[in-house]
């Protein structure tokens, strides 16, 4: 079963790794933004509990630091002495003439599991640790996430979850969306309006995920929902 899902934006401050290389002066130094929740759906009690927002933040944030780094991996250039075979993959890929066979950007999907922590009460003593979303969970679970024009669709799903499915979910539910609020979502605008309309994205959500409960959904039954949500849309 489906234990949560999340629609948040990226912060975008550390996609200058070539910017950081200038001096800068402290105070001169952005703080990083935070991120803007645009959905947010737990499906169960402990996910609905007093902690809710101290867990989805948690979430939100092993996203990002998962994205960055894996962002930070493929755009810091590596020792060619130490390295030659991982900076030559560097240079072919920073080639314009070069192709990734993963796509765009390898960065833009990932996953991670977040194992509950046992020893909570030692843990909490560091104050750093609250952001950590392993102390607001009873039972392993995976999360994974899916970034498409500076928007990150994640889900996180119990432990013995088809993982495969989920990942197609997020795959198949994030073009929906695109294809649907193509005229709102656009590659210029500013991530504060690209998802404005978070009640139309809901009843989609209960489309394609009923109740937390993943579907195999074929491409037909994908049209007939589309269907039937632009029939409710303009009625």
């Amino acid at each position: 079963m489906v234990y949560a899902f999340i629609i948040h934006s990226i912060d975008t401050n550390f996609q200058q790794p070539q910017q950081q290389q200038q001096p800068q002066q402290p105070q001169q130094q952005q703080q990083p933004q935070q991120p803007i929740v645009y959905l947010s759906q737990f499906y169960t009690s402990e996910g609905n509990n007093k902690d809710f927002i101290k867990r989805q933040n948690s979430i939100i944030e092993k996203v990002i630091k998962d994205y960055s780094f894996k962002f930070q991996c493929e755009h810091t250039k590596p020792d060619e002495k130490q390295f030659p075979d991982w900076a030559f993959s560097y240079s072919q890929r920073n080639n314009v003439n070069f192709t990734d066979i993963r796509g765009e950007n390898s960065s833009k999907e990932g996953i991670f599991r977040i194992i509950p922590n046992k020893q909570i009460n030692n843990y909490l003593k560091n104050d750093d640790n609250l952001n950590d979303p392993s102390i607001y969970v009873t039972t392993p679970k995976y999360c994974i996430w899916k970034k498409i024009l500076g928007v990150c669709f994640t889900i996180v799903c119990e432990d013995d979850e088809n993982r495969l499915l989920a990942s197609n979910f997020l795959t198949l539910f994030s073009n929906v969306i695109v294809d649907i609020f193509k005229t709102t979502i656009t590659k210029t605008i500013n991530p504060m309006d690209i998802l404005p309309r978070s009640e139309e994205i809901l009843l989609l959500l209960n489309s394609y995920l009923p109740n937390g409960q993943l579907l195999f959904i074929s491409n037909q039954f994908s049209k007939q929902i589309k269907t039937n949500f632009q029939q409710l849309s303009q009625s």
